[in-house]
């Protein structure tokens, strides 16, 4: 009895097999891609959240919350956004450099005090591991001085401040101290940004007697 032939595999087949590796390929890629931009979105949320933080605490020991910028747009951030499509990977952040502590902010409008009592210096604010994927930015306004020197959110005229403080309530937040934060990120370095955004105000207290006298102590 003879040897049975061997028989190969067609062309067809082998073409088959190529096109199912490659879509499978297409599919890890895809999914991988999404997991590691959802693993940087959840480092944004957190680190905005560290940031609200430090706000607040700065605030219960200076009365006020501090700024890194007064404008809106990837030129704005520490650092940069736009640096981030330029150098394909995380930044790492600089304590020594003006744009992270505000060097040579002057007091006037969300500086009040000027650069001393601004700056993620001030706020001892870094992301997590000491780099981004993003540029971050915290604008505060002193609403307390309600009135002709009151910061005002939508002074700011910017797109995201105007979506979280609409300028038909805007007015309310006069008379309330506040801070908005924000992070620009690009992950795909296409140089179009995610926007992450964050919104504080403290409330108003009246220290003033009760002037009808309902509440006053019995003597």
């Amino acid at each position: 009895m003879g040897a049975r032939s061997q028989r190969g595999f067609t062309l067809i087949e082998l073409m088959t097999v190529v096109v199912i590796l490659a879509v499978l390929a297409v599919v890890a890629v895809g999914a991988y891609t999404r997991y590691v931009r959802n693993a940087h979105k959840t480092e944004v949320v957190g680190d905005l959240s560290n940031l609200t933080l430090r706000q607040k605490t700065f605030l219960a020991k200076s009365g006020h919350y501090a700024s890194s910028t007064d404008c809106e747009g990837p030129a704005c951030t520490y650092p940069a956004a736009t640096q981030i499509a330029i150098q394909k990977a995380p930044i790492r952040w600089d304590p020594a450099d003006a744009g992270y502590s505000a060097s040579g902010a002057a007091d006037g409008a969300f500086f009040r005090g000027g650069a001393a009592l601004h700056g993620f210096d001030a706020l001892q604010f870094m992301p997590d591991g000491g780099d981004s994927w993003c540029g971050y930015a915290t604008i505060s306004g002193w609403g307390s001085t309600a009135g002709a020197n009151a910061d005002v959110p939508d002074d700011l005229g910017s797109t995201l401040i105007t979506l979280e403080f609409p300028a038909s309530t805007s007015g309310q937040f006069a008379g309330r101290d506040w801070f908005f934060s924000y992070a620009l990120c690009d992950f795909d370095f296409d140089g179009v940004y995610w926007a992450f955004t964050t919104t504080h105000y403290s409330n108003n207290v009246n220290l003033s007697s009760d002037p009808s006298g309902t509440y006053l102590e019995n003597e």
